[in-house]
């Protein structure tokens, strides 16, 4: 249920934006997990998630305001809560977050992955038609790694970045093949980044979770991201 949920999120904030709007920005986030994953059964097993995030190119607060101005010209209106770069479609929350570090600092949702997510972003078509684009699965590891560390690395067991990481892992049995032909300096931070976490118990229990208490399955996590810790070094 909660795939369905989140592709209909997707579909409404893709067709709110139109065909042109979403070839300029890239789905990434907890709400594009299940497309990036190729195994049917560990698709339906990722959490739903409350918002839609998106990457945007535009530098600077004068741009930002203009794609504000575009985009309640389609119906979204400006959130008032304590996110900045967040808007309403109805009771959406959907996050533009731009991919130029400074723009993104002001903000205030700086990542460092962001640029080369957007730039190397993937087509996808969801089931209406409508053509979007995705962070490579690469890069939405290193996004969310890097969100992850952003908000403090926050305790293991409550992270929600840490679970779609996991859940990636579990249905995407391609990942470390692909993590293997990403470019050198993602390599390098995802084995970085990981290293630690996988000698980290909490850690462990996490994988336990993913697996849902299949020790078959918790073993292949394991394996793969071990897999991606060497082949990135």
């Amino acid at each position: 249920m909660s795939r369905s949920q989140n592709i209909q999120m997707l579909e409404i904030v893709a067709q709110a934006l139109g065909q042109d709007l979403c070839q300029e920005v890239a789905f990434v986030g907890g709400c594009t997990t299940a497309l990036l994953m190729t195994d049917e059964l560990s698709r339906e097993d990722v959490r739903y998630t409350d918002d839609v995030d998106l990457v945007v190119h535009l530098t600077g607060y004068a741009q930002w305001q203009r794609l504000v101005e575009q985009l309640q010209q389609k119906g979204f209106r400006q959130a008032q809560d304590e996110v900045i770069c967040r808007m309403r479609l109805g009771e959406l929350k959907v996050d533009f977050m731009p991919e130029d570090d400074e723009t993104a600092d002001l903000l205030g949702c700086n990542n460092r992955w962001f640029k080369d997510g957007l730039a190397n972003a993937q087509p996808y078509e969801l089931p209406s038609g409508c053509h979007i684009r995705l962070f490579t699965p690469p890069y939405f590891l290193g996004s969310k790694l890097d969100a992850y560390a952003g908000r403090g690395a926050p305790d293991l067991l409550g992270s929600q970045d840490l679970e779609d990481i996991l859940n990636l892992v579990n249905g995407r049995e391609e990942l470390a093949r692909e993590v293997g032909e990403a470019e050198p300096g993602l390599r390098t931070y995802l084995a970085q980044t990981l290293a630690p976490l996988l000698t980290d118990n909490d850690f462990g229990y996490l994988i336990q979770d993913a697996a849902r208490g299949d020790q078959d399955r918790e073993q292949i996590i394991w394996q793969r991201l071990q897999h991606i810790a060497q082949v990135t070094t």
